[in-house]
């Protein structure tokens, strides 16, 4: 362990939590009782981000019973909203473009920084700039996005059809770099990494499961082919992905362990409580010619969009809509490269307020009236605070709700209460070259037993003056996800106690764990974590996928489209009670951007209806 980088990285870590004493608290009139620094500037903070300390504490206590006085700010807005990620900055965005220009908005989040797991990371070494995504990676198939989404990506400007200007993928293609495999001593006896092309020669496997081995990634057996179409149904709708490898295509255990976490990074599950056909509808391989892809490619629709941040650059764009002080600019490739003034998303003289660091623990109708005006309350610095809305869009955790709304019928809470989220951490990494890799051939590895299941380059895009390095030799920042979750148990339960595990996970873990996995995979090309690591950023995201289960069978609605049960909890969860809306990606059981806009453009005109 290097005890400088160390001692800074935990130092920045500190920071956040004593970084909301920066932001504004606010007095009784709602003005800030001082005015935030402009160095105060939440994307460059380093050590333990997403779920950072100070963010989450005052929604547990409440869980668990606490209650908070408060008094009024007495500021009244047309609207509050409950959320600052990309579905509630689009609540904001279209209540304002479809309801009323004029309205006065509120905006409220219990984070130090809007986007919610659209996060931004910045780092700087000798005056550069890097940035990394520590949450939402980026946009997939937007010309199939539902039409009032794309109206909105439209209206923020991005030209998705643009991406190949951006993409640098081919020219580390051209290098030879491509994803490869490591295998841990501590699951497969060795340390192996394989070779470019995925070559098994030296791995640490017995002859016959590297035979296995070699037929699951071949993948060209369907081994349901003698089934009639309603008996493969049956059986992919009754089995995990895990456990059908074993049954009908004859894996032995050291392939299960290589598989096991496979579908982390993309579900955030691993293979035994995955279905089997979700496996194969993802393109997963075992399925051979049995095998269709999720979305078939249709020219446009196929394609994806990364800006270097990942999806923050959207909320970025809503946030600059919404407050246009706050950052210069008028484009998507301005956006990239903007540097936020927080101080001034907050203030009174703006229609559009957002105020962070503020956790709502009330909400609901006066005397009673569902036709009436919303009380908020929220927690802002350890200060309970009230106002009063028109209306009110929740845009957070679903299962939050019940808790924190008298006004919910039974039904719909319990409903609520279905909404699970899968936890994950993304790890922004900056290290000083990554020649390592380069010598390696490696862009993307797989780590099967390791903490981190995937560790990458990051997004190469070059787009608004944001440069991927063109040599090896110059800094890069590296991703890396962990996806926790035990082995043996059901999806929701999986769910629960990685999030659990996560909260109990310091920093000071992540680090070592960082420094052990990068020395191990990339030391052999001359690595050295003590020298080239210059920079950590670890976004803990204990409630990250939003999904809906049904709590007597502990199904999870995986795909929305393709739930059997005629209960939908989702759909109960999100109807409109009186002057509450409520949009989220728990709204769809999808924690997709287009989802998330999708439902904030429900919310609003299920709003605007009900007044005309």
């Amino acid at each position: 362990m290097d005890p400088k980088i160390s001692r800074r990285d935990f130092l920045n870590g500190v920071s956040v939590a004593i970084g909301a004493s920066l932001l504004p608290g606010c007095g009784k009139s709602g003005e800030p009782v001082a005015n935030v620094p402009f160095a105060y500037y939440p994307p460059a903070e380093t050590g333990m981000r997403g779920s950072h300390p100070g963010s989450f504490e005052v929604a547990h206590a409440t869980v668990q019973g606490e209650q908070w006085s408060a008094e009024s700010t007495g500021e009244h807005y047309d609207l509050v909203v409950v959320g600052a990620g990309i579905s509630g900055l689009s609540a904001a965005y279209i209540y304002r473009r479809d309801v009323d220009p004029n309205a006065r908005i509120l905006v409220l989040d219990n984070h130090d920084d809007f986007g919610g797991h659209a996060k931004r990371n910045e780092f700087t070494l000798d005056g550069q700039t890097f940035i990394g995504f520590g949450g939402t990676m980026q946009m997939d198939a937007p010309a199939a996005y539902p039409a009032v989404s794309l109206e909105v990506i439209r209206e923020l400007g991005i030209e998705f059809e643009r991406h190949e200007e951006f993409e640098q993928d081919e020219r580390l293609a051209a290098m030879g770099l491509g994803r490869i495999y490591f295998f841990d001593k501590e699951t497969f006896g060795a340390d192996f990494l394989t070779s470019p092309d995925g070559g098994l020669e030296g791995a640490p496997l017995s002859a016959k499961g590297k035979e296995q081995m070699e037929r699951l990634l071949a993948d060209e057996e369907d081994y349901l082919a003698d089934l009639s179409p309603d008996e493969r149904h049956a059986v992919l709708q009754s089995i995990s992905w895990r456990d059908y490898l074993e049954e009908y295509g004859g894996f032995g255990e050291e392939v299960l362990q290589f598989v096991q976490n496979f579908s982390k990074p993309y579900w955030a599950i691993s293979a035994d409580a995955l279905p089997a056909w979700i496996a194969r509808e993802t393109g997963y391989p075992g399925f051979g010619a049995g095998r269709t892809p999720a979305v078939e490619p249709t020219g446009d629709h196929d394609l994806r969009f990364r800006f270097p941040d990942g999806n923050a650059s959207v909320a970025r764009l809503l946030a600059r809509k919404l407050v246009p002080a706050a950052a210069p600019g008028n484009t998507m490739e301005d956006i990239v490269k903007a540097r936020f003034d927080y101080s001034q998303l907050d203030k009174p003289e703006y229609s559009t307020r957002i105020r962070l660091s503020s956790t709502v623990v009330d909400v609901h109708h006066q005397d009673g009236k569902l036709d009436g005006d919303v009380e908020v309350s929220y927690v802002n610095g350890g200060d309970g605070r009230t106002v009063t809305a028109s209306k009110l869009i929740f845009a957070g955790y679903h299962a939050m709700l019940p808790y924190i709304c008298p006004d919910m019928p039974k039904e719909q809470a319990a409903a609520q209460s279905d909404c699970v989220h899968a936890p994950l951490v993304y790890t922004s990494v900056l290290v000083r070259n990554w020649r390592s890799l380069a010598d390696l051939g490696l862009r993307r590895v797989y780590c099967p037993g390791s903490f981190f299941q995937i560790m990458m380059l990051t997004h190469a895009v070059s787009i608004g003056g944001s440069e991927f390095p063109e040599s090896p030799d110059e800094p890069v920042v590296l991703h890396m996800q962990h996806i926790p979750g035990e082995t043996g148990l059901s999806a929701p339960d999986q769910f629960r106690v990685g999030r659990q595990a996560l909260l109990e996970t310091s920093f000071e873990t992540f680090e070592q764990e960082i420094r052990d996995q990068l020395g191990r995979i990339l030391g052999p090309a001359g690595f050295d974590h003590e020298r080239d690591i210059a920079g950590i950023t670890v976004n803990r995201w204990s409630h990250g996928y939003a999904y809906s289960s049904d709590p007597e069978t502990g199904e999870v609605a995986w795909d929305p489209e393709q739930w059997r049960d005629e209960r939908r909890p989702w759909v109960e969860a999100r109807q409109r009670v009186g002057n509450i809306a409520i949009a989220g990606t728990g709204a769809s059981s999808n924690a997709m951007t287009e989802s998330a806009i999708e439902e904030a453009h429900r919310a609003v005109h299920e709003l605007k209806d009900a007044t005309s």
